[in-house]
C-alpha cells in the first residue's frame, strides 16, 4: 500500500517545481508544437514528464502513456531545434516542426505502429511539406526501436509476466492453403482383394509404398476408393486369424473421413484431429469414389516450410541475396 503514497509524493514535489507536467498536457503539447515555450521549460518538461511517467506507472496506480510520450518527445524535438540553431544560426530550423516529427517517431517506433502516426502527425498540421521528413524519422526510429526493444511499449508489461507476445500480424497459413497444393499425389493404394498375411510381409520387409505406419487406401482397379487400412487394422486382425488369410477389406475401415482438394487445409486438419486420423484420402468432389491423393502430417508441415519460405525472401540487394531455391508447391513436394 506505500507504493501508491510513495508515487503521490514524488508527482507532488514534481509538479510542485514544474507544473506543466501534471494533468493531460494537451495545452503544453500544443504550445510545443507552436513554439511557444523557451528552451529551459522544454528541458525540464521533457526530463520531469518523463520522471514524473516512471515514478507514476512504477508506483502501481494508473497512468497513460499517449500523452505524456507525445509531451515529452515533442519537447525533445523542440529543444533539439532551438540547441541547434544556437550553435549554427544559420540553420533556421522551426521547433515545432521538430516537435511534431520527433513526436510521431519516438510514440510510432516505441508502439510499433509507425504508419499511423505518420499519417496521425500529417492530420494535425496538414502541411505536405511535412510528409517526407516524418516518413524519414519515423521509419528511421522504427528501425532502431525494432533492433533494441524487443517488444512494444504496449505489450512490455505482459512480456515481463512470462507471457509471449507476437508482434506482428500474420495470416494462418492452414487458412490461405488448401489441400490440393499440399497433398502427396503418389497414392500406393492396394488392392481389396489382399490378404493381411500378405500386406503385412510387405509392410515388414519395407516395400515402396507399404513403409508407412499411419494407414493404406484400399481402391479397386479402376481407382475407385474402398477403404483404408492401418497397422492396428491389421494387428486385430492377425490376433483374430493368425494365419493372416482374412481380406484387408474385412479388416480396414470402409467409410473413411476424407478431404477434399478445393478445401483448406485447416477443414482438413480439424476433421483429422477430431476423428483421430492420420492419413484421411483425398476424394474428387465431383466424383466421391475417386482418389487424388491423400494428406498425412508432413503435408501439413509443409505448407508451414512454405510460408517461412517466402516470408524469408527479401529484395535483391537487402539482407541478403535470393539465390534460386524451391517456391510453393516445389518445397511442399520436398518436404515430403
Amino acid at each position: 500500500m506505500w507504493h501508491p503514497a510513495i508515487g503521490a509524493l514524488g508527482l507532488g514535489i514534481i509538479g510542485y517545481f514544474v507544473p506543466r507536467v501534471l494533468g493531460v498536457g494537451y495545452d503544453t503539447i500544443s504550445d510545443i508544437l507552436n513554439n511557444n515555450l523557451a528552451l529551459k521549460l522544454l528541458l525540464l518538461v521533457a526530463v520531469f514528464k518523463a520522471l514524473a511517467l516512471v515514478i507514476s506507472l512504477g508506483s502501481g496506480t494508473s497512468g497513460g502513456l499517449l500523452a505524456p510520450m507525445f509531451m515529452l518527445s515533442a519537447a525533445m524535438g523542440g529543444a533539439f531545434a532551438i540547441v541547434v540553431n544556437m550553435i549554427f544560426p544559420s540553420a533556421y530550423l522551426s521547433p515545432g516542426a521538430y516537435a511534431l516529427v520527433v513526436m510521431a517517431a519516438v510514440f510510432g517506433a516505441a508502439s510499433r505502429a509507425t504508419f499511423a502516426f505518420i499519417v496521425f502527425a500529417f492530420e494535425i498540421t496538414r502541411d505536405y511539406n511535412a510528409i517526407l521528413p516524418l516518413m524519414l524519422g519515423c521509419v528511421i526510429a522504427d528501425m532502431i526501436a525494432l533492433r533494441y526493444l524487443p517488444s512494444s511499449i504496449m505489450t512490455k508489461k505482459l512480456v515481463r509476466r512470462g507471457l509471449s507476445v507476437p508482434e506482428f500480424y500474420e495470416a494462418g497459413v492452414l487458412n490461405v492453403v488448401r489441400v490440393d497444393e499440399v497433398m502427396r499425389k503418389d497414392v500406393q493404394a492396394i488392392p481389396p482383394e489382399m490378404t493381411v498375411g500378405e500386406m503385412a510381409e510387405r509392410m515388414a520387409q519395407r516395400e515402396p509404398g507399404y513403409d508407412i505406419t499411419e494407414g493404406l487406401p484400399i481402391a479397386s482397379e479402376d481407382g475407385r476408393l474402398v477403404g483404408i487400412v492401418t497397422q492396428g487394422d491389421l494387428l486385430r486382425a492377425l490376433e483374430e486369424d493368425p494365419a493372416g488369410r482374412m481380406a484387408v477389406s474385412e479388416a480396414g475401415t470402409m467409410n473413411p473421413v476424407v478431404a477434399f482438394p478445393d478445401e483448406l487445409v485447416y477443414e482438413a486438419l480439424f476433421r483429422m484431429l477430431k476423428r483421430d486420423i492420420g492419413r484421411p484420402p483425398v476424394v474428387s468432389r465431383e466424383e466421391p469414389e475417386r482418389m487424388v491423393g491423400y494428406l498425412n502430417r508432413a503435408s501439413i508441415l509443409s505448407a508451414w516450410t512454405w510460408q517461412m519460405h517466402e516470408e524469408g525472401v527479401r529484395e535483391h540487394g537487402w539482407f541478403r541475396k535470393f539465390r534460386g531455391g524451391l517456391k510453393g508447391p516445389a518445397i511442399a513436394r520436398s518436404a515430403k
